[in-house]
């Protein structure tokens, strides 16, 4: 009992503010930021490739009709050749 006393009798001493040349940006973080800018551009680079050959299908026809046509055209051929073979 009198330990608890005695911690909650005595004031808490006042934390001491860091001083103004202790506190620097530091290297490890700027390199964090300068990979993470790295990654993002990489990662836009990427995006923008995909982008273009989505393109290039759209207009070759390959998301069409025409293209969901043939795919329903061989399915419905290897569903009877598997008919056939029963």
């Amino acid at each position: 009992m009198t330990t608890q006393t005695l911690h909650t009798s005595q004031p808490v001493p006042e934390p001491t503010p860091p001083q103004d040349e202790d506190v620097v940006a530091g290297w490890t973080a700027f390199g964090i930021f300068i990979a993470l800018c790295v990654a993002v551009a990489v990662i836009a680079w990427s995006m923008l490739r995909q982008f273009k050959k989505v393109e290039k299908a759209k207009v070759e026809g390959v998301f069409g009709e025409e293209a969901q046509a043939e795919a329903i055209a061989q399915q419905a051929a290897k569903d009877e050749i598997k008919k056939l073979k029963r």
